[in-house]
């Protein structure tokens, strides 16, 4: 092998070069195309599902079911003979007999310690069904943006396969949010430089705005904080689970 070539294979094999084919995709649909193609898949809906996830994880939950519909919820619920907790929104608020909503807030330890979660939400419960069957899957969000990116990038490069990002959205519509915090994952990713302007991004977004209306002011800023956990929800099992940070 001449040094040339040597530098070239180096350049590929070396983690922080980011050589890594990152996309970014939306919805259900975008979900399901990659877990087709069985790319490494990290989900964004910062808010505020992925955050939820995120901070459960962190706060000691042992794993979180996700489901399309209270039916399901309720019909899984029955058949776990484990603690748990059934939890959802619609539209923001909680489902009416869930002992917990999508507040991330509401999520402390003395609550979800220990406990298994079955989680239903208007978004990204859904695009998440789509993507189920993809060998790696991840949740993504602000608070854990840097660590999901490395944690990706890792999984990626030992498994030689492209990853994409799905911004969830709103009810099959594009949501800004989603977006900003994608972007921001991915790059992490290639190693680009963060602007500082995001959490005032986020505030300024219609969903931000309308979480506000509807009094949930404290979770946008909670979920507008950039690198706050290095946890990494991964899909296991059929339910997420805290990943080992191991990169």
């Amino acid at each position: 092998m001449s040094s040339k070539q040597g530098k070239e294979q180096n350049k590929k094999s070396n983690p922080q070069n980011g050589n890594i084919k990152v996309n970014l995709a939306f919805g259900a649909q975008g979900a399901l195309k990659a877990a087709q193609k069985n790319h490494i898949i990290i989900l964004v809906d910062t808010l505020r599902a992925s955050t939820t996830i995120t901070t459960a994880l962190d706060n000691g939950a042992k794993k979180i079911f996700t489901t399309t519909t209270v039916e399901e919820a309720k019909k899984l619920a029955k058949q776990i003979k484990e603690k748990i907790i059934l939890a959802g929104e619609r539209h923001g608020f909680r489902i009416q007999g869930f002992q917990l909503g999508n507040s991330p807030l509401e999520y402390d330890s003395k609550i979800v310690k220990g406990k298994v979660i079955i989680l239903t939400t208007t978004n990204l419960t859904r695009v998440a069904k789509s993507a189920h069957n993809s060998s790696h899957l991840f949740i993504g969000c602000l608070i854990n943006a840097k660590s999901a990116a490395q944690k990706a990038k890792k999984t990626a490069l030992e498994a030689g396969k492209p990853i994409s990002i799905i911004h969830v959205g709103k009810l099959e519509q594009k949501a800004p949010e989603d977006y900003i915090a994608a972007q921001t994952i991915k790059n992490y990713i290639q190693n680009k430089t963060i602007p500082q302007s995001i959490p005032q991004k986020i505030l300024k977004t219609p969903n931000a705005q309308y979480l506000t209306k509807i009094g949930f002011q404290r979770d946008v800023q909670y979920c507008s904080k950039l690198n706050t956990t290095t946890t990494v929800p991964i899909y296991k099992n059929r339910a997420f689970q805290k990943s080992k940070t191991n990169y």
